[in-house]
């Protein structure tokens, strides 16, 4: 199979050839998971060889060798392993060595004997590779004969405030941001949802090493009321989705697993000791449609490549924003019909760490980086404003009280709601308009779907355009009044009009079934304006109701009631 190097990939090899030029020895290639940060190494390696240099590719787990390997032999480039009992070539151009093997042999071998001459070394995973106690020795070695060291990761962070990359390499080369990722089509978008609840954070013993205590999360989170809400909102949200679940312990991640079980979820287990023979066949179970959620323990990060996955279970927290993305983002290359992933996060990651296909600050150095001051949005013209504002500055709306601190985030056991930061805020903002406008100007409500997608890069997710055209009130009149535009902005085939009909109803409505769309709203059960006020609402009610007999009437008295409480805008109920 033959390599051909993307654009953005062509044009970090530039950048790194053009730092080198300048005299930097210490580089760091950062970008996203899913961008070929193996096949950019393997392609210097090859121009390496090709001069007459030789090299070592630097890998922290041993998973990562093979994978390597195969890589390196497509580009025709001679290679040899270094990892525990195999027998590695000192004089290939390329040694591809686990750290762990290198550290055994250092206490009886100097670094000559065991990788020969090295002119470069590239560092896999390098927010961790770098950072282990025998990295410095190896960083030296190299440099003192006049040799390279190349960095490689996609979350250049560390969770000790003594640490950071700044101290390991000279120079960043980035790649593309992750939104820009998006619309080259490198990744798809992420989605994520949040909760509180499963885990009490404040009770959370925190280690030495600065993160969660794994037992106590484990503990917290495999109670039977905790597993039964993650395997119910699972249901909810992805149902139909492959799924990676990320826990804390394998005593987590086999509890879990036997809750989906016995819910009827086809269901399988990898943690560390998981022979790679074992992996791989559930891996072509999961393509296969066998197996729908694999259990895990957060050892599926590095090298970890199933593009059929569509949905990360995070059932953890964690103080690690490395950790986080490193997990949290698997799910986010691109595969056939798939045009995004969700994040369910029942450990308040999101909170803390945002959206990890969002836009992000690749600074190596080690100053604390300002956060920016909390913010609130405005009602009106849904700007963003600072916190304290007592009116926002772009539509002059007056904050009341009761507006001006969010609200506290719920921490009992409740839905995941959908976590929307501000680039998302203006995707959403931006479709909603345009579909809005479709609908007023009689155009194809086609149209917005395709604007967003050239914009953005992806296929808008329905939900973010239900209500856009009509809002939530809305009579049946108008509903109907939907319903004709439809028909008439539909150009397409005559055999696929119905279902395309059924996908902007669906769209809009949260439904395709028109009796359910155009059904009697509350203003027609009780015989009342929009503008009647709750007074108007109650005594209608009970007029009505009085003389009642059909228990369907009653019914739809009780849901007209209902809708009314929760529908109009301004209404006094008594305590």
């Amino acid at each position: 199979m033959e390599i051909k190097l993307r654009r953005y990939q062509e044009t970090m090899v530039v950048k790194l050839y053009r730092a080198i030029n300048q005299g930097q020895r210490r580089l760091l290639w950062i970008a996203l998971m899913g961008l070929g940060k193996t096949i950019l190494a393997s392609w210097v390696m090859r121009d390496a060889v090709s001069r007459g240099r030789t090299c070592v590719f630097l890998v922290p787990y041993t998973v990562l060798i093979d994978q390597t390997i195969e890589t390196l032999q497509l580009l025709g480039v001679e290679c040899s392993a270094l990892q525990g009992s195999r027998k590695c070539d000192r004089n290939a151009p390329v040694i591809v060595a686990s750290m762990q093997t290198i550290t055994a042999r250092l206490g009886k071998y100097s670094l000559d004997e065991i990788l020969g001459h090295r002119d470069l070394i590239f560092v896999d995973e390098a927010h961790e590779t770098a950072f282990h106690n025998k990295y410095p020795h190896l960083e030296e070695w190299v440099l003192s004969r006049g040799g390279y060291t190349v960095g490689m990761t996609a979350t250049p962070w560390r969770l000790s405030s003594k640490q950071w990359l700044g101290q390991r390499f000279d120079i960043a080369i980035e790649g593309p941001q992750p939104p820009e990722a998006v619309k080259l089509g490198a990744v798809v978008p992420c989605r994520p949802f949040r909760i509180g609840g499963v885990f009490d954070l404040e009770t959370l013993r925190v280690k030495s090493t600065g993160d969660y205590s794994e037992g106590d999360m484990s503990a917290q989170a495999t109670r039977p009321e905790a597993l039964r809400h993650v395997v119910r909102e699972w249901r909810r949200l992805a149902r139909d989705r492959a799924t990676i679940m990320v826990g804390s312990t394998i005593e987590q991640a086999k509890a879990t697993q036997d809750v989906f079980k016995t819910a009827g979820v086809a269901t399988a287990l990898i943690i560390g000791d998981t022979p790679i023979p074992e992996r791989k066949r559930i891996f072509k179970q999961v393509e296969a449609g066998e197996v729908q959620i694999i259990c895990s323990v957060g050892c599926l990060t590095a090298g970890f490549n199933l593009p059929v996955i569509s949905c990360v279970l995070y059932v953890r927290a964690t103080k690690s924003k490395s950790l986080f993305y490193q997990t949290a983002g698997r799910a986010c290359r691109p595969a056939p019909e798939k045009t995004d992933f969700i994040l369910l996060d029942f450990g308040g990651n999101v909170g803390r760490y945002g959206n990890p296909m969002a836009a992000q600050n690749y600074s190596i150095q080690g100053e604390l980086i300002e956060q920016a001051p909390p913010s609130k949005t405005c009602p009106d013209c849904d700007a963003e404003v600072l916190v304290f504002a007592q009116m926002c500055p772009e539509c002059g709306h007056m904050f009341s009280d009761g507006e001006e601190l969010p609200e506290e985030p719920d921490t009992e056991l409740g839905r995941l709601t959908e976590y929307v930061d501000k680039l998302t805020k203006q995707q959403i903002a931006d479709l909603r308009r345009w579909r809005k406008e479709a609908w007023k100007a009689g155009t194809s409500p086609d149209l917005p779907i395709e604007s967003f997608s050239h914009v953005y890069g992806f296929i808008p997710p329905a939900e973010w355009m239900q209500h856009a055209c009509l809002g939530k009130r809305v009579s049946t009149r108008r509903k109907l009044k939907f319903v004709e535009y439809l028909e008439n902005a539909y150009q397409g085939k005559p055999q696929w009009a119905e279902r395309w009909l059924c996908h902007h109803l669906q769209i809009e409505f949260g439904t395709s079934d028109l009796s359910m769309i155009c059904d009697r709203n509350w203003g027609d059960v009780l015989d009342l304006p929009y503008s009647a006020s709750w007074q108007e609402v109650q005594q209608a009610y009970m007029e009505r109701m009085r003389y009642t007999t059909d228990p369907a009437d009653a019914v739809a008295l009780n849901a007209a009631l209902d809708d009314a409480k929760e529908n109009l805008q301004t209404f006094s109920i008594p305590a």
